[in-house]
């Protein structure tokens, strides 16, 4: 019952030439350095639309928001709000400044505006972020993938990543925008067929989904109190459930992703004009609070699904706390033969969407901020294909090692926010400040601000602060009863302690 049929196999087959033959056909232009990293800014706005979606969906939509809502509620829904402000501040703030300093990667820029010493913070600042966010991302397909296969999560992690090296090795950005349209499709596509399975299979159908859901409080979006002491209490600055930490968290983080990590920016850099890439991010909004709703009701449903069809699995995953286990456990044994390996195949797409970019992003950061910066200025369009072919599988390593660490977590989707919480803050503040400012900002003082940035986040968010506990409580009595600030409370205070220390010196006359 529960291995795959001739069928699904079939389906996962086609699904793995579809992929490689975009693969190798979209690297027949990849020849020049120019092609490989920003597919000669000719790419259409349409795809590269679909392409930004796909990527900042990822593992963690498909596995871990339907985990979020089968343990908690809607309240995800709560970042979308913010989410739509960042990325309306960064086409009108950053894609505009990113245009017009004409930049291959968003690291030039601070190095034009302040200097070596802040691009080589950002450069550091993206590669430890991207390669621990990917880690993330790969560790929650690989749960997905090992549940439904009876594979080791090391095998999983493993085979993901080297099927996603070949064909972003072969195509560079162009592989990597077709192929994210395509999977887009694929992982939506599929995600609706899980909500129909689920809801059909109810005694009751869509009337079950809705009663027992409502009972649980399974669409509850809000959490608000206006009452000061109350666990909703809106301003509650150590609930990271509050109306007012959902908002700034979705508007800071979506800032910082998709306006200062390379591997979100590089595919925006890809349309010939600054116009076309603003009306590329800004759709991808549209999208957005269908397909959170979306997935967070196939969680729901779920929720449902196994109250009324308990099983001994469902109730260890839930004792252990790993409801990211709960979706592929359905799909692997409850869908029909088909449809398992259609679901199966939009996992892997949700997997290749993320990996593939990071790859390539990891790779052309690291070529043209660290090894043509410093070691071969001159190097020509044959060698920036080839040596960042050799920087991809470098990073694939790397990423699998860091996913076998990563993927023993409880909650895959909330691991990979708090791992962007502690550097994003610095990236963004550092950003802001070249982007708001003509004269502020020092090259040496920055790269203080930055990494003085993480501490500061750090002691104000951990839990416990050993012998400086004291201070901190002392600094937090503004802000109510609160003992530390709630994680997502980190990009905020890393963006405002970055630009604020950076703002009190003025830039100097070198530039790079």
């Amino acid at each position: 019952m529960h291995h795959l049929s001739l069928i699904d196999w079939l389906v996962l087959l086609c699904y793995a030439l579809f992929i490689i033959f975009i693969g190798l056909w979209t690297g027949r232009k990849g020849k020049t350095g120019a092609d490989y990293f920003l597919g000669n800014r000719e790419m259409p706005w349409w795809a590269v639309m679909f392409s930004i979606y796909a990527t900042a969906l990822s593992a963690l939509t498909f596995i871990g928001v339907p985990g979020a809502a089968f343990s908690g509620d809607f309240h995800y829904i709560q970042l979308g709000i913010g989410d739509f402000v960042g990325r309306v501040l960064i086409a009108v703030l950053l894609l505009t400044a990113y245009y017009k300093g004409n930049v291959t990667t968003v690291y030039e820029l601070l190095g034009k505006r302040f200097g070596p010493r802040t691009r080589d913070g950002g450069t550091f600042f993206f590669l430890l972020t991207r390669l621990l966010a990917s880690g993330v991302r790969l560790a929650g397909c690989a749960i997905a993938l090992s549940v439904v296969f009876d594979i080791p999560l090391n095998t999983a992690i493993i085979l993901i990543t080297v099927t996603a090296l070949f064909y972003t090795m072969s195509g560079g950005i162009r592989a990597v925008i077709w192929t994210d349209m395509a999977q887009f499709f694929l992982f939506v596509i599929a995600a609706l067929i899980a909500t129909g399975t689920i809801i059909s299979a109810l005694p009751d159908g869509f009337a079950d989904f809705l009663t027992i859901g409502m009972e649980h409080g399974k669409f509850k979006v809000f959490h608000i109190s206006m009452i000061p002491g109350e666990k909703d209490y809106w301003l509650d600055f150590s609930n990271p459930d509050s109306l007012i930490a959902g908002f700034l968290l979705g508007c800071f983080t979506t800032l910082a992703a998709l306006g200062t990590d390379q591997d979100l920016v590089q595919r925006m850099l890809t349309c010939e004009k600054v116009r076309e890439s603003q009306k590329a991010l800004l759709l991808t909004a549209l999208l957005n609070f269908p397909i959170t709703l979306l997935f967070l009701s196939v969680g729901a449903a779920l929720f449902v699904y196994y109250q009324v069809f308990p099983t001994p699995e469902v109730s260890e995953y839930i004792q252990n706390k790993r409801p990211d286990f709960i979706f592929p456990y359905f799909i692997k044994t409850v869908l029909a033969p088909g449809l398992k390996g259609l679901l199966i195949a939009g996992i892997l797409a949700a997997a290749m969407s993320s990996i593939d970019s990071a790859l390539n992003a990891l790779a052309s950061t690291f070529y043209i901020d660290v090894y043509r910066n410093y070691y071969r200025p001159l190097s020509g369009d044959d060698e920036a294909v080839k040596v960042s072919r050799y920087f991809v599988i470098a990073f694939a390593v790397i990423l699998a090692g860091i996913a076998m660490y990563f993927c023993k977590t409880e909650s895959i989707l909330w691991l990979g926010f708090r791992i962007m919480g502690y550097t994003y803050g610095a990236m963004l503040g550092v950003f802001l400040l070249a982007v708001l400012t003509k004269e502020r900002g020092g090259d040496y003082t920055n790269l203080f601000a930055m990494v003085s940035s993480v501490i500061v986040v750090i002691f104000l968010t951990a839990e416990k602060a050993g012998p400086f506990t004291e201070i901190r409580n002392i600094l937090m009595t503004p802000l109510g009863s609160a003992s530390h600030l709630a994680w997502p409370w980190a990009i905020v205070t890393g963006t405002i302690w970055t630009f604020a220390v950076g703002i009190l010196f003025r830039t100097g006359k070198t530039r790079s």
